[in-house]
C-alpha cells in the first residue's frame, strides 16, 4: 500500500514501476511531513518513482515518467520544476545525484534501507 500525498486527498500515483509498499518511501514521505513541507501529488510521484525504480534515473528520464503518468501537465511537467524539487529532496537528505565521468547526474534514493528518519 503506497502512502498518498497528504495521506488525506490524493490517490497512490501509478508512476510506481513497483507495486509493494516501501518502508524508505515511507520514512522519505514521513520527513517531509515532518517538516511541514506540502507533498502535492507530483513531489509524491517523483519521490514514488526514485524510491521503487530499480535503478537511478536522469531528470529526463524522471520528466518523461512524469508526463506518461499524467502528473506532468499543467505546471510544474518540465525539467526546471523536477531539478527544483530533486535539490529539495537532497538537502533533506532524500535523494543522492550521482555522476560518472562524463555522464549526466543520475538520482536514485539516500535512505538506506533499515535507516531512521532524522526529525
Amino acid at each position: 500500500m503506497a502512502i498518498a500525498p497528504t495521506r488525506r486527498n490524493a490517490a497512490p500515483s501509478p508512476l510506481s514501476p513497483a507495486a509493494p509498499s516501501s518502508c524508505r518511501l515511507q520514512e522519505a514521505v514521513a520527513q517531509i511531513e515532518a517538516r511541514g513541507i506540502r507533498l502535492n501529488p507530483q513531489r509524491y510521484a517523483l519521490l514514488e518513482y526514485i524510491y521503487t525504480a530499480d535503478t537511478s534515473a536522469t531528470v529526463e528520464q524522471l520528466v518523461r515518467e512524469l508526463q506518461a503518468s499524467g502528473h506532468g501537465h499543467g505546471r510544474g511537467a518540465g525539467a526546471t520544476a523536477v531539478y527544483s524539487q530533486l535539490r529539495v529532496f537532497e538537502r533533506m537528505g532524500l535523494v543522492r545525484e550521482t555522476r560518472r565521468d562524463g555522464e549526466v547526474p543520475r538520482y536514485g534514493p539516500a535512505l538506506a534501507r533499515n535507516s531512521r528518519p532524522a526529525v
